[in-house]
């Protein structure tokens, strides 16, 4: 079985100096950006364990993760 993740990683976009820089100086300046990374309590990590799906070939097969988001709560 696969081992869920252990850290969630969120990379936070400074998209004001772009929008600055596009409008007041016509010029491009790519996002700044920072990452955070929060450690995931055991209970957290194991709500994201992938779930088996299924055998190919004699391999099991697990579910992916293919998007996250933040939502307000």
């Amino acid at each position: 079985m696969i081992d869920p993740p252990k850290v969630l990683t969120v990379v936070m976009a400074d998209r004001t100096a772009t929008y600055i820089s596009l409008v007041h100086e016509n010029e491009h300046q790519p996002w700044r950006r920072r990452t955070v990374q929060i450690r995931l309590t055991p209970e957290q990590r194991e709500q994201l364990r992938p779930r088996p799906t299924g055998t190919i070939n004699g391999q099991e097969q697990t579910e992916a993760i293919v998007d996250c988001w933040l939502e307000d709560d």
